[in-house]
């Protein structure tokens, strides 16, 4: 298991991290984020999906329904929220597991805790921690060989 820990001191930082990340992504991917409420989980997401060629404003917050699907240039964005999940029964219908096996997709889960023994072997976590008003202190952490080689591949050093 391969951990970078990083200070990001303001939004445009996210979103170059963001962008970064998903340059490197070749499909079939799966991203996890963690983090309290209004921690940015959301905005990576965003930053994420406009680097694929998706429009930042079309991309909200999954809550009430789980998932939302966004076209990209390349990839499909599959979007999946958790926050108001109450029981791994209430996933089992609406493709997770499709979602994870799509190699033409990349899959970012906010409040992937809150799932973490659906979550696949090979995946990318992203712990994100408040420090400041524009400050947030992320730790990633891959598990499994392809979320490994890209984050060895993103050359990320303290303060990006």
């Amino acid at each position: 298991m391969m951990e970078v820990v990083l200070t990001i001191d303001s939004l445009g930082r996210t979103s170059e991290l963001a962008e970064r990340l998903a340059s490197l992504t070749n499909g079939g991917e799966v991203i996890c984020l963690i983090g309290d409420l209004g921690v940015g989980k959301t905005y990576f997401v965003k930053f994420f999906a406009q680097a694929l060629g998706i429009k930042s404003e079309d991309v909200i917050s999954p809550t009430f329904i789980y998932w939302r699907k966004h076209k990209g240039k390349e990839f499909m964005l599959n979007h999946f929220d958790f926050y108001r999940i109450e029981s791994d029964k209430e996933i089992e219908d609406i493709g997770l597991e499709e979602a994870f096996d799509d190699k033409k997709a990349i899959t970012i889960i906010e409040w992937a805790d809150r799932v973490e023994e659906l979550l696949p072997t090979d995946r990318l976590e992203i712990r994100i921690t408040y420090l400041g008003e524009t400050e947030r202190g992320m730790r990633l952490k891959a598990y499994g060989k392809q979320s490994a080689k890209i984050l060895k591949e993103l050359k990320l050093k303290e303060g990006l």
